[in-house]
């Protein structure tokens, strides 16, 4: 190529100095086109050998909190995206303590290419600080949870998938107790858990000791509220926490587990991976928890279809409520040094991985349907409330008070005067609120 392209641009100097006698424009006309016809020749050459996944290229890191799939289906994942894009690597790093080590990164600027974020991890009015715009994927309109990731109008994170709270269930454990459907109140619940008890079934499994399950039992406040922004709203009271209100009626339908023994025998010796195996094995009838816990108690013994997932029922209306939140969303570094590759992981992660679906959530392309059965089963029938994060004023105070819905959780079901717990973190809450300002 290289003396093919010496060789023309020689014939049109020779040209010139045998056009001497003409004018310039004359020169111009006769050379332009030539040396134009020459350079395109050569970008359309270059063009036809390049082809566009060539141009993703280089090294990513993808920090998650996904230790349980790191050797399994996250490689798969990996080498899929590695054959769309033979010329970049993806080294996948999970970790246990995600939400703590993205604040320490963030905080010396050492993010990862691409990031898992959810939680407390960061607040979104921070991304632009830390995160490029994604708004140039494609996915803008297309995906479930955008309000929750824009900010000033650009699109910073993309969810990974939506997340249903409800009740997971052994079917097999409910025909053993003479169960033939699923409760459509609060009372129907109750009582077949006694059924269960009655059969030496374990009702309901908490995982009280490991703490973090119980925070599913928040997301029972939204539906007995009827509102996925409760919280926000409670936030501005001093005593937010009441046995009328819709956290203390989440509270006491915990409380009410454990005074009828409807829990496991030992609050104190539970364990999440141990649970799982018990679910599945139908020791164990339900658990309140999110949809992606469906396929981890299948991968632990039980047959797909032995497990299913209804609307916890919080009252004894009839009306089935649940929220739907994003599970963790996908965001690209400022600091990334290749921040094109970084970001065509995103756009295979969110399209093309099958992850959602692998890991049970909502899939994140609204035009998508869930492959979960049970999952389509759940959403049938049920009003969903789409929640987002809670307000930053909310979560100022939270962080004052050093407020988790696990740690009140936790006291009100062991503490025999449950007021005494409520005061205590009404307290903090209003003390908290006196440093914040609305």
């Amino acid at each position: 190529m290289k003396k093919w392209l010496t060789h023309s641009m020689g014939l049109v100097m020779v040209m010139s100095v045998f056009a001497g006698c003409s004018s310039k424009t004359e020169t111009a006309a006769t050379v332009s086109p030539a040396a134009q016809s020459t350079a395109a020749a050569t970008t359309t050459a270059a063009q036809a050998t390049t082809k566009p996944e060539d141009k993703i290229s280089g090294k990513i890191t993808f920090l998650n909190h996904r230790t349980d799939i790191a050797e399994t289906k996250m490689k798969d994942y990996i080498a899929a995206f590695k054959k769309l894009y033979p010329n970049a690597d993806v080294e996948n790093e999970a970790v246990k303590d995600e939400s703590n080590i993205v604040k320490v990164r963030a905080a010396s600027q050492q993010l990862p290419d691409v990031v898992f974020v959810g939680g407390d991890a960061m607040k979104p009015q921070n991304y632009p600080d830390y995160f490029v715009p994604l708004d140039d994927l494609g996915l803008n309109g297309k995906v479930y949870f955008e309000d929750s990731f824009k900010v000033n109008g650009k699109l910073y994170g993309i969810s990974s998938g939506g997340s249903i709270t409800g009740v997971l269930y052994n079917k097999k454990a409910f025909e053993s107790a003479g169960i033939t459907s699923v409760p459509k109140t609060l009372d129907e619940f109750y009582a077949d858990c006694e059924k269960l008890k009655s059969k030496g079934i374990v009702p309901v499994a908490t995982n009280f000791k490991d703490k973090w399950p119980l925070s599913q039992y928040e997301v029972l406040a939204q539906s007995i509220a009827g509102d996925a922004l409760i919280m926000d709203k409670l936030a501005v009271s001093d005593a937010p926490f009441t046995l009328d209100s819709s956290y203390g009626k989440a509270l006491t339908i915990l409380r009410t587990l454990a005074d009828k023994k409807y829990t496991e025998s030992d609050l104190f010796s539970t364990n999440w991976e141990a649970s799982k195996k018990d679910l599945a094995t139908g020791k164990f009838a339900m658990a309140v928890l999110g949809n992606w816990a469906i396929p981890q108690i299948i991968e632990n013994g039980a047959q797909p279809d032995d497990i299913g997932f209804f609307p916890m029922p919080v009252d004894n209306n009839g009306t089935l409520v649940s929220p739907i939140g994003s599970d963790a969303a996908l965001v690209v570094s400022k600091t990334s040094k290749n921040i094109e590759t970084a970001k065509a992981f995103v756009k295979f992660f969110i399209e093309q991985s099958g992850y959602a679906n692998d890991s049970g959530f909502v899939p994140p392309i609204k035009s998508e349907q869930p492959k979960l059965k049970q999952l389509a089963d759940f959403m049938n029938g049920t009003k969903m409330l789409e929640s987002s994060p809670t307000k930053d004023y909310t979560n100022q105070v939270s962080n004052k008070a050093q407020f988790a819905f696990p740690d009140l959780a936790q006291e009100f079901m062991t503490t025999k005067d449950q007021q005494s717990v409520l005061d205590k973190f009404n307290k903090k809450w209003a003390a908290a609120r006196k440093t914040v300002t609305q």
